[in-house]
């Protein structure tokens, strides 16, 4: 199950939720206040592999061509 943050239109604190994919656009409010809770940009982490690849190609849509209205 996805863990979703947010954090608190009305106190600033910021709160994880777990909900499953069929509920995750329900509202969340926060734990303390009980405000309405802004959902929040999450990003990944991961300790299986500490290297960094870079990629040694462009990306595929990395060059496009200007239209001419």
């Amino acid at each position: 199950m996805p863990i979703y943050e947010y954090t608190c239109t009305k106190c600033g604190k910021d709160f994880e939720l777990m909900y499953s994919f069929n509920k995750s656009g329900k509202a969340a409010y926060c734990p303390k206040c009980k405000g309405k809770g802004k959902k929040l940009l999450s990003v990944f982490a991961s300790t299986a592999n500490s290297s960094i690849k870079v990629p040694d190609k462009e990306p595929f849509r990395g060059k496009h061509k200007k239209l001419v209205s």
